[in-house]
């Protein structure tokens, strides 16, 4: 084989495989919901911070579908004090934010998924 299409076998190669590595990442599956349950009535913020607009709440003793956690603004209820929130899927659609010190479990409410 000569050289330029040795290089244009390699590029047409290396551009396959950059495709079939999209591929595989567009093809894996998102990440499980967990169920939360919440031990109080708690806000619902559209980000992980007290100051973010209230989109929705939770119940004592309700289940709700958390998605994953993150670190954000920390919290301190009830002798209780966190930085971790958990991302909910809203029954309304959309999604938001829920400190985990409102729910049941450990540190983050038991959602083993990093945002």
């Amino acid at each position: 084989m000569s050289g330029s299409k040795m290089k244009r076998a390699l590029t047409l190669g290396g551009a396959g495989v950059a495709l079939a590595g999209a591929s595989l990442l567009a093809a894996s599956p998102a990440l499980a919901a967990t169920t939360v349950v919440a031990w109080t009535h708690a806000d619902v913020h559209a980000g992980p911070a007290r100051g973010e607009r209230v989109v929705s709440y939770v119940n004592a003793n309700y289940s709700y579908a958390g998605l994953c956690w993150l670190e954000g603004d920390l919290v301190n209820d009830k002798g209780i004090s966190n930085r971790n929130w958990v991302r909910l899927q809203l029954n309304s659609g959309g999604i938001g934010y829920v400190s985990a010190v409102y729910l049941k479990g450990n540190d983050k409410g038991n959602v083993p998924n990093h945002c």
